[in-house]
């Protein structure tokens, strides 16, 4: 796991977020602060991870880089069966907690811990 970090001065007043909108084919910019912090450069892969409700992003090492992120072991372990299993189980109850949200019956204190 990276040592946490600083985030960059133009972050610091939103506790180190910064606000993109996604255009209507999926796309995201990611902001010049964060492209800085991250030494992104056009042509960089991304590693995209979904755990819950968050979303990281990491830069994948380029070429004569040696650090390579590391897949956890119970990952490396599972089939590609059992991988998808486990996204769909994701979607699914992510989709039955958005539509228990906007069920007129709906109150925060009957949510479910993540």
């Amino acid at each position: 796991m990276p040592e946490p970090v600083d985030p960059p001065k133009r972050t610091r007043g939103y506790g180190g977020a910064v606000l993109a909108r996604m255009t209507s084919k999926g796309q995201l910019t990611v902001p010049k602060a964060v492209r800085e912090f991250m030494d992104l450069q056009a042509g960089d892969a991304v590693i995209i991870s979904m755990l819950g409700e968050k979303v990281t992003i990491e830069r994948c090492p380029r070429p004569g880089e040696t650090e390579v992120p590391e897949v956890p072991e119970h990952i490396r372990r599972m089939t590609d069966e059992e991988r998808k299993r486990l996204v769909d189980e994701e979607r699914r109850r992510r989709w039955e907690a958005k539509v228990r949200r906007e069920s007129p019956d709906w109150r925060p204190e009957d949510e479910e811990p993540a």
